[in-house]
């Protein structure tokens, strides 16, 4: 199957770290940078649609491949993110302060705070649900019983995090049920050349790299077996990783003038300007 070559949900960029979301025609996040302070100012305008269906509770049953479910419905959808080149689905965990310490809450404003090293938190494109909320009850006895559908999370590399792409209602129903929930991660990934060089390379420096150990090892030196080992296994995870590449951004256009005038319009005083 063919990507577009503009996908319907998509980041654009102007000058002086100015970005937003668009889906479709309707802008549903518009972000600017903090050189002052590094970190990330958010406002999400609302009308964010998901690419997944609705979960039905006769699904949920089947419980099919959930990973395999949600390409396909990537792939079939007219309001996501996928466009010409190689993306990764893949399950996987996320660090527990990236689903609590570093979940923004806060709605329709944000501030993302990067503390000098990155942030690795995940934004919400839709507010998220009480925890009464009718269909966070239902989510909640899936929760409990471990037929809970994964999050869908993009990973953004501008905002260095997460956005939700579909899953808003599941993190509150796994949240006010102690439970951490699956998460399938979307994301660009190098192009196969790329990757392979890329493998060839880190293979050449592992090995001159062991090979040196080894020589420490056949020494006695202290340690060396321990240094062998953390090598081994950061080799092996390298390995196994798809290589997440920058997130696409295409030019806003009208720039600077054009961010700002839909800022003033979709967000109120205090962000724009």
């Amino acid at each position: 199957m063919t990507e577009p070559v503009l996908p319907a949900l998509r980041l654009e960029v102007a000058s002086g770290q100015r970005v937003l979301l668009r889906q479709r025609e309707r802008v549903v996040l518009l972000v600017r940078g903090d050189l002052r302070n590094y970190g990330l100012q958010v406002h999400r305008t609302g009308g964010y649609e998901s690419p997944l269906p609705p979960l039905h509770a006769d699904l949920v049953r089947r419980e099919p491949s959930w990973l395999h479910q949600y390409e396909a419905w990537l792939r079939a959808s007219s309001v996501g993110p996928l466009h010409a080149g190689t993306w990764t689905l893949e399950t996987r965990p996320l660090p527990a302060y990236s689903m609590h310490a570093d979940l923004v809450r806060s709605y329709p404003s944000a501030y993302l705070d990067w503390f000098g090293d990155g942030w690795n938190g995940l934004l919400p494109l839709r507010e998220l649900p009480r925890e009464d909320a009718g269909r966070v009850k239902a989510y909640r006895k899936q929760a409990v019983d471990g037929t809970l559908p994964p999050l869908l999370l993009w990973w953004v590399s501008a905002f260095d995090g997460w956005l939700i792409l579909d899953g808003h209602c599941r993190l509150v129903a796994a949240h006010a049920e102690g439970i951490e929930p699956r998460v399938v991660q979307l994301s660009l990934a190098m192009e196969p050349a790329d990757h392979a060089d890329v493998i060839h390379s880190a293979t050449a420096r592992h090995e001159q790299t062991m090979a040196s150990i080894e020589r420490q090892i056949a020494a006695g030196v202290p340690g060396a077996e321990r240094a062998a080992e953390r090598m081994q296994r950061a080799f092996e995870d390298l390995v196994s990783e798809g290589f997440a590449v920058r997130t696409r951004g295409w030019p806003l256009r009208g720039g600077v003038p054009e961010w700002e005038r839909i800022a003033a319009e979709s967000s109120g005083p205090g962000f724009s300007g």
